[in-house]
């Protein structure tokens, strides 16, 4: 998958807080964790769960998760 975006990070899902509306996803990339806000519709819709492996996608305001699921998972000694 080729992504235009400059602005993306690669990371591990450490936790997931779902809400009945709003869901949020902790990423690790490295440094420091990114936190994306997502409609908890969205979030069943990519089956996200924890340990996954994911790209953080981000603007000045707006980051987005995306889940590729061709790839192998990768182990990052987190």
């Amino acid at each position: 998958m080729r992504i235009s975006d400059p602005n993306k990070l690669v990371g591990k899902i450490m936790q997931i807080k779902q809400g009945q509306e709003i869901t949020e996803v902790i990423v690790d990339v490295g440094d420091q964790p990114v936190t994306a806000t997502l409609t908890s519709s969205a979030a069943k819709d990519l089956n996200l769960t924890e340990g996954d492996e994911v790209f953080a996608m981000f603007n000045s305001s707006v980051v987005t998760i995306i889940k590729d699921t061709k790839i192998p998972r990768r182990d990052y000694g987190f």
